[in-house]
């Protein structure tokens, strides 16, 4: 199977066969208003939450003329989440945690308010009602499997400050979405933050330099392993840090066999960063990194999946090992995406 398994422990058989909900839970962070820890364009970032995900749903983005892409023609890994939703059919469900603009597509909000500036260890002071919140949408959901991803800007940044905040060696360990990852930057951000957090308290750390999609998250995967239900967090860093919150919060969902987390081999292959090594200080957990064979795309904006732009993102490469387990292979996806390339970015290629 065309999946990187880190100690498998069975779970990949657990997810085998069930029919899945891909949800996806976005916000915004107001300190890629002020410093470059985003590789998105600043022209559109507060519009890529919302595009990425109506793109998901609908097969097209409304908030932006095209979907997000960055200046390399590397496209947004929302195109990869399209192509396994709607090959599979499977059902989608966004979840509003803060984005500055509103998809219009349905969605469930749980937070109408962006996060706010980490630099000041401001990012929430809800961060507990946002845990408990995410535990409600979840437990009165259907499903027989949870693949939950994020999209949210500067989130691998957060995801250091939590990290960091929690006590684990994450400094030079941590992935971005750029080819070139402003690690010196990201970590000035976060210490000044973390300097501001009333405490080492997981809620007190989230507050302080989190984003609001983790402690949603947290509670969603909580509440799916408490209904005895595979949950796989899709997605890279950024997941990373919620599973340490999953720790601080409850650490034997940890040790119920039922969570995962899955990125991309872009992730995984990064020499910038180690996901690995910090999957393994938090727990004994699976870890999963999908290909996709992009190498071998006719489409320079693929290849440059490869070469370090964008990675993960969107629940990516979780979505993605769901898809090879129930039926799909990375040429599925590819030719998909490929397919589909030119009407998405027709007025990008122009």
């Amino acid at each position: 199977m065309p999946v990187i398994s880190i100690n498998e422990n069975g779970f990949l058989e657990k997810l085998k066969k069930t029919k899945g909900l891909f949800s996806c839970v976005i916000s915004s962070i107001e300190t890629t208003k002020y410093v470059p820890i985003s590789g998105v364009n600043k022209s559109v970032i507060d519009y890529t939450p919302a595009a990425d995900m109506e793109l998901v749903t609908l097969g097209k983005s409304l908030s932006l003329n095209h979907p997000p892409i960055d200046a390399t023609g590397c496209p947004s890994p929302a195109t990869i989440t399209r192509a396994a939703v709607d090959l599979l059919d499977l059902p989608v469900l966004t979840v509003d945690a803060g984005s500055y603009v509103k998809p219009k597509i349905p969605y469930v909000s749980i937070d109408e308010k962006p996060t706010g500036d980490i630099r000041y260890g401001l990012a929430m002071d809800n961060s507990k009602e946002l845990f408990r919140s995410g535990k409600i949408l979840s437990k009165n959901t259907i499903y027989e499997s949870l693949i939950v991803g994020e999209s949210v800007p500067g989130g691998t940044t957060t995801a250091l400050g939590v990290l960091l905040g929690l006590g684990y060696d994450a400094k030079d360990k941590i992935s971005s979405g750029s080819v070139e990852n402003p690690k010196e930057l990201k970590l000035s951000v976060v210490e000044s933050g973390i300097k501001n957090s009333k405490s080492n308290d997981v809620f007190d750390i989230l507050n302080a330099v989190g984003d609001k999609m983790m402690p949603v998250v947290a509670g969603m995967a909580i509440s799916a392993v408490l209904k005895n239900k595979p949950v796989l967090l899709a997605g890279g860093t950024q997941m990373a840090s919620v599973l340490a919150v999953i720790n601080e919060i409850n650490p034997k969902i940890l040790k119920s066999g039922l969570i995962g987390i899955s990125t991309t081999e872009f992730v995984l292959n990064d020499k910038n960063a180690d996901l690995k090594n910090i999957i393994e200080q938090i727990g004994d957990v699976p870890l999963f990194a999908s290909k996709f064979g992009y190498e071998n795309s006719k489409i320079d904006g693929l290849k440059a999946y490869c070469k370090g732009s964008v990675k993960e993102g969107v629940g990516a490469g979780g979505i993605s090992t769901y898809s090879y387990l129930n039926g799909l292979n990375p040429k599925d996806i590819r030719y998909y995406v490929e397919e589909n390339y030119e009407i998405w970015y027709s007025n990008f290629i122009k």
